[in-house]
C-alpha cells in the first residue's frame, strides 16, 4: 500500500518516470471492462462528453472519476457563461460572434487558434439551448462578467450555478445510462498500432483496471493545484500559492494535470503550457458581475480600471505599495455564494459608515472619503476620466459597506493539448491521435495567454458536447 502510495502521489505531482515493483510483489492482473466511450474527469466538459455520447448512439458510456464526488472545478463556479446571443429584433447572429471572436482573440494573443475561437462562437447559443432542453433554467438577462469584455453573459442567476449545471448534466447522463466509476484514477491510456484503446486505471481499493474503448475523452480539467507541474512552466508560482478551488489550503483540489500527462505520454502536442491565470477572489471580492466594487490601495486611491482582463488587473497590482489593496461594495450590491463564508471567517467585514470603514481599513477617512465621492460622480456621468472604466450598475454609498483586502490566487490553466475542431487531441506533428479526444481545461489554443471572463464554461458545454459526438461515431 505504501509503494501505491507513492506512485499515486507521483502521477498526481505530474511525474512520469517509470516505477517498477520489486520481483517479490507479483502485479495485480488488471479486471478488463468494455465499453463504448471512456470519458475521464467529470466536469463540465465531462458531463457534457457523457450527455452527448449517449445522445449521438453510444450505448455503453463510462465517466471516470478520482475523486468521491463528481463536479469538478465546474461545481464550484460561480457560472458564467459567454454567449453570442441572435439580436433582439432581426435574429441575426453573426455581428455578436465576430465580437466574441475579435474580443477572445484579442485576449489570447497568437496563441489562441482563430479556428477553434469562431467554432466557439458560433456553437455558444446552441449549448445555451441544448442546456435548456436537458433542464437547465437560465437567467436569460445578459450582463457583464468580471474580466470579460461584452454584456454577454448568462447564468442561472443562482449563487450557486455551477452546482445548477453539474446536477443537470448529471440527471441526464444518469438518465440515458452513463456507468459512473467514483474513487477510480486514470493512470494511463492504452494503445495498440497507434490508436487509442482504453485507459488504465486504479479502483477505489487501488487494484488495476482497464476500461476499453474505441474512444476516450479527456476532461480532467488543467494543472492548477499541481505546484511541480505550475513551477515547470513559470517559475514564478511559488508553491506557496493556492488555487481559487482551495483557498484556504483544507479540502480536495484534483486539478493536477492528470490526462495532460497522459497524453503527453503517448506523443501528444501541448500548447500555451506557460499561460497560467491568477484572480484576485480569495479575499474582499463577493460579487461577480462587473461595476458594482471598487478597489484601492493602501494609500485608499483607486489605481486601475477595476473592470479589466485579469492579466492587466495582476499587472496593476504589482506596483502597488506590497501589491496589496482593497475592495469595497455595499448593500446594494448582489453577493455570490462566497460572501457567508468570507463575512464569516473575516475575510469580508461590513461597517455601519465610512468613517469605521477607513478606521478598519487603516486609511485616512478624508482619503477614502474623497476616492468614493469621485468614483461615485463618474457612475452618476457614467464616465470615468482617472482609468477609463465604463460599466457601472450603482453607486457605492448605501451602508452597511462591505470589505476586505483581497489577493491573487492560481485560478485556471490557459494551455493544455492541442485539439482540432473534432475535438481530437493532436500529436507533435499536429496530425489527430486515433481515438483520443479532449474537452474543457485539459485543452489549450482557445484561451491563449489570458482567458476572458465566462468563456471557461461555454467552452466546457461547446467542445465536450463535440468530443461526446465525435467519441461516439469513432470507428469500432
Amino acid at each position: 500500500m505504501q509503494r501505491r502510495r507513492f506512485l499515486n502521489s507521483a502521477l498526481a505531482l505530474g511525474l512520469s518516470a517509470p516505477f517498477a515493483l520489486p520481483a517479490s510483489e507479483a502485479p495485480v492482473k488488471a479486471r478488463e471492462l468494455s465499453f463504448d466511450v471512456v470519458i475521464v474527469g467529470s466536469g463540465a466538459a465531462g458531463l457534457s462528453a457523457a450527455v452527448s455520447a449517449l445522445q449521438s448512439g453510444a450505448r455503453r458510456v463510462a465517466l471516470l472519476e478520482k475523486a468521491p464526488l463528481l463536479g469538478g472545478h465546474s461545481i464550484l463556479s460561480t457560472g458564467s457563461v459567454s454567449v453570442a446571443f441572435p439580436d433582439s429584433e432581426t435574429g441575426e447572429r453573426d455581428e455578436n460572434i465576430e465580437r466574441f471572436v475579435r474580443d477572445t482573440l484579442e485576449a489570447g494573443g497568437p496563441e489562441s487558434d482563430p479556428e477553434l475561437v469562431r467554432l466557439l462562437a458560433q456553437k455558444s447559443y446552441d449549448a445555451v439551448i441544448w442546456l435548456i432542453q436537458l433542464g437547465v433554467r437560465w437567467n436569460l438577462e445578459p450582463f457583464r462578467a468580471v474580466s470579460s469584455t461584452a454584456v454577454r453573459n448568462i447564468s442561472t442567476g443562482s449563487v450557486r450555478a455551477g452546482y445548477d449545471y453539474v446536477q443537470t448534466l448529471l440527471s441526464a447522463a444518469k438518465r440515458l445510462g452513463v456507468d459512473i466509476h467514483y474513487r477510480t484514477r486514470a493512470e494511463a491510456l492504452l494503445t495498440e498500432a497507434g490508436r487509442v484503446t482504453g485507459v488504465l486505471a486504479r479502483d477505489p481499493r487501488g487494484e488495476p483496471l482497464r476500461f476499453r474503448a474505441p474512444a476516450v475523452v479527456l476532461a480532467t480539467g488543467g494543472f492548477t493545484a499541481n505546484p511541480v507541474m505550475r513551477r515547470r512552466f513559470d517559475p514564478r508560482l511559488h508553491e506557496g500559492l493556492r488555487t481559487t478551488a482551495n483557498p484556504e489550503g483544507q479540502t480536495l483540489d484534483g486539478a493536477t494535470g492528470d490526462g495532460i500527462r497522459m497524453a503527453e505520454q503517448i506523443g501528444a502536442k501541448t500548447v500555451g503550457m506557460a499561460h497560467i491565470q491568477l484572480i484576485p477572489f480569495i479575499g474582499g471580492r463577493v460579487t461577480d458581475y462587473a461595476g458594482a466594487e471598487v478597489w484601492v490601495n493602501i494609500r485608499g486611491e483607486r489605481f486601475v480600471n477595476e473592470e479589466e482582463r485579469f492579466g492587466a488587473l495582476y499587472e496593476a497590482i504589482l506596483k502597488q505599495p506590497d501589491s496589496r489593496f482593497w475592495v469595497i461594495t455595499d448593500s446594494q450590491s448582489k453577493k455570490n455564494a462566497t460572501f457567508g463564508p468570507k463575512l464569516a471567517k473575516g475575510a469580508v467585514q461590513a461597517a455601519a459608515n465610512l468613517e469605521e470603514m477607513a478606521q478598519a481599513m487603516e486609511i485616512p477617512e478624508a482619503k477614502l472619503r474623497e476616492t468614493l465621492r469621485r468614483y461615485n460622480e463618474a457612475v452618476d456621468r457614467n464616465r470615468d476620466d482617472l482609468f477609463g472604466r465604463t460599466v457601472f450598475t450603482q453607486r457605492i454609498d448605501t451602508p452597511p459597506y462591505y470589505f476586505g483586502e483581497e489577493r491573487f490566487a492560481v485560478h485556471f490553466t490557459c494551455g493544455g493539448l492541442a485539439i482540432d475542431t473534432h475535438a481530437r487531441v493532436l500529436d507533435r506533428a499536429g496530425k489527430p491521435i486515433p481515438g483520443l479526444y479532449a474537452a474543457g481545461e485539459t485543452t489549450g489554443g482557445i484561451h491563449g495567454r489570458d482567458r476572458l471572463g465566462g468563456n471557461s464554461l461555454i467552452d466546457c458545454f461547446v467542445f465536450g458536447r463535440i468530443a461526446g459526438e465525435e467519441a461516439a461515431a469513432a470507428p469500432k
